[in-house]
């Protein structure tokens, strides 16, 4: 009897491991249409949005479409809806495949749609479908985002997927744009006193634009000419309660990456105006930020007092004054000078934040904190009231680790 017993509970282990190694639950990759791109504009009809997907095909690329493949790899459809998280169910209608939003990479908003003071009671959606990830990026198109799609068509990438991978990346790491993260969009709606800055971007340039610095522009200002997409992304859209209020240039947005702690801006390429030379040429060099800022406030007086010390490494690429270097009465001012531009340059950034932007569009707040108790004193103190007339210093900390290659002044 016993033997028998043993010989039942085994055979009944191997049925129930047998069910639970079937595929019943399996999805083809072939069954499913990747929505990468999200596209968020106005529409005609009351109470509804016009959705645009950019759908990517799986196949294309892979050994499993095959070399020769006549399939497109990307897609786009736009339609009306009434939130863009039902709309999965009705792009159904024109789409073979199930649309899904697991590898949605961006979502971009129009201007118009952004400025819009009901945008954020639509777009808060985005926590509630269990499919976006909160790593998903969120972006501003000068354009309506239905023409945005349709006008960005990539020369050298064409898996969609691949080239906002790519786009992104890059424009984070050389702080031309921002981190802008759902997650970071949802945290800063939360938190109620700092902006949140978005990315900017645009498929149409502007014509005939003016000739700025390398970082002085916004999407669509640089002129550019080739065989080139037209699509650009510099500059950042700022948000105030989930409402876009103003936009950042290329420099700005910089700027604000190296004094935001939480961004991931480690190594730069900028000009900085030469002090050896009288015709304002500039210098290139190399921007290195290895340490983490330290900011200190005065919460207690009158006026909020803050000090932001920016410690900074830098490499010195080019030298169009062909100034020797050797020398440390020019190592130092070389040095005086880096200072002066970081400070000038932040300090007159930050006024705008507090005359024209009315906050701080980084997690500045974080930091007062700490000087608080509680959150009920912290709420009492009225962190966005006190920013504004705020007395804030930039104390950059400048070590230069390389002057560049020393060369001879040609003799004439």
């Amino acid at each position: 009897m016993q033997k028998t017993a043993t010989v039942c509970k085994l055979l009944l282990l191997l049925v129930i491991v047998s069910t639970l190694t079937g595929c019943w639950d399996r999805e083809e990759l072939e069954d499913k249409a990747y929505v990468i791109g999200l596209g968020l504009d106005h529409s005609k009809q009351d109470g509804k949005i016009k959705v645009t997907m950019l759908l990517a095909n799986p196949e294309v690329g892979t050994m499993q479409g095959g070399g020769g493949s006549t399939e497109k790899p990307r897609e786009i459809v736009s339609f009306d809806a009434n939130d863009f998280i039902a709309a999965k169910a009705t792009g159904n209608a024109i789409i073979s495949r199930d649309i899904s939003y697991e590898l949605l990479k961006i979502i971009v908003v129009s201007e118009e749609f952004a400025k819009d003071k009901n945008f954020i009671t639509i777009f808060y959606d985005v926590v509630k479908d269990k499919e976006i990830r909160l790593s998903s990026y969120l972006a501003v198109s000068k354009e309506k985002a239905s023409e945005f799609f349709v006008n960005n068509r990539p020369k050298m990438e064409t898996r969609p997927h691949k080239y906002f991978q790519f786009m992104v990346n890059h424009g984070i790491e050389n702080g031309f744009i921002p981190d802008s993260t759902l997650f970071r969009f949802v945290t800063t709606l939360e938190r109620e006193t700092d902006l949140f800055l978005a990315m900017y971007t645009t498929a149409e340039r502007a014509k005939n634009p003016k000739i700025k610095s390398e970082d002085e522009y916004i999407a669509g200002q640089l002129n550019a000419t080739g065989e080139l997409d037209d699509t650009q992304f510099i500059g950042s859209a700022v948000f105030r309660n989930g409402v876009m209020i103003g936009k950042l240039n290329g420099q700005e947005t910089r700027m604000i990456n190296i004094l935001d702690d939480t961004t991931n801006i480690k190594d730069i390429l900028m000009d900085i105006p030469d002090p050896f030379s009288n015709n304002h040429k500039q210098f290139a060099a190399r921007v290195l930020k290895t340490k983490s800022n330290k900011v200190k406030m005065n919460v207690k007086g009158v006026r909020l007092k803050i000090d932001i010390m920016i410690p900074l490494k830098i490499e010195i690429i080019s030298n169009p004054s062909m100034t020797n270097y050797i020398e440390k009465k020019n190592q130092q001012i070389i040095k005086k000078q880096i200072a002066h531009h970081f400070k000038k340059v932040n300090e007159r950034l930050l006024k705008k934040t507090q005359t024209k932007l009315k906050g701080a569009p980084f997690p500045l707040s974080m930091y007062a904190r700490r000087y608080f108790g509680t959150i009920q004193e912290f709420k009492k103190f009225n962190w966005r009231k006190s920013y504004l007339n705020a007395d804030i210093r930039v104390h950059p900390s400048i070590e230069i680790i390389d002057y560049g290659k020393q060369a001879k002044p040609t003799k004439r």
